[in-house]
């Protein structure tokens, strides 16, 4: 503020700085909905990396236990063809149920191989899911935290905005009338700050190069002078 600065430039000035504390106040607590909503859909996107990872598994030890089954199906049709061979009399049925059991044993070998490696690739996949879980858990309980946090400051800035409002109440009753009516004007179609300091014949709100004129009146202080390019209110430094 400037030194001896007219009583209704300080009046102003103090309603200013708190309708901008004020309107801070209200952009914080605007912007907490939008940050629950972020914070709730990045969980959700964690879950979701996590039941992936688990549904992996399950493929897996579903195709083990299809293996097993197989398996144990082939070796039992194997057995029923040994049985069928020690009871044939004719040469010629013999080789064939040979044949058909030399094919299941191949089978039941090709099966256990791709057993054995689905086992290597069902403790490979829960390790991997074991790792991915503590990582994404540890992001979900600082996602879940933070909206606790948020919970938290909704409260707060609540009960600011509530002395912020009267505080801005306060520091309006204290403005003239006339500057009262220019300052509102201004707030509605220019955003905070309307009351700027001229520095080096330039407005600090614009900053664009004012008149002569508007310069000398605003360094002659005591009226209240507006920027000839953006309107806003300006006062000297000096």
């Amino acid at each position: 503020m400037p030194d001896m600065a007219p009583e209704w430039l300080e009046k102003l000035l103090v309603l200013q700085d708190r309708d901008v504390h004020r309107l801070l106040v209200e952009t914080q607590l605007a912007a907490i909905p939008r940050e629950r909503e972020a914070a709730a859909r990045k969980i959700a996107q964690h879950k979701v990396v996590i039941e992936e990872a688990h549904g992996r598994v399950r493929e897996l030890e579903l195709e083990r236990s299809r293996l097993e089954q197989e398996i144990a199906t082939t070796e039992e049709q194997a057995r029923k063809y040994r049985n069928q061979q020690i009871q044939v009399k004719k040469n010629d049925e013999y080789q064939a149920l040979t044949h058909e059991i030399a094919g299941t044993e191949a089978k039941i070998s090709d099966l256990e191989g791709k057993e054995i490696q689905t086992l290597y690739d069902l403790d490979a996949e829960r390790e991997k899911t074991a790792t991915e879980e503590k990582v994404q858990g540890e992001e979900i309980t600082f996602l879940e935290n933070q909206l606790v946090r948020l919970t938290e400051k909704d409260g707060n800035l609540k009960t600011e905005l509530v002395r912020a409002r009267e505080t801005v109440e306060v520091a309006r009753k204290e403005v003239p009338a006339r500057s009262h009516r220019v300052y509102d004007r201004l707030a509605k179609v220019l955003a905070l700050p309307v009351i700027v300091p001229l520095r080096g014949q330039k407005c600090s709100g614009c900053h664009l190069r004012v008149s002569a004129g508007v310069d000398a009146e605003v360094r002659g202080g005591g009226e209240m002078t507006a920027c000839d390019n953006c309107t806003r209110i300006l006062y000297s430094e000096a």
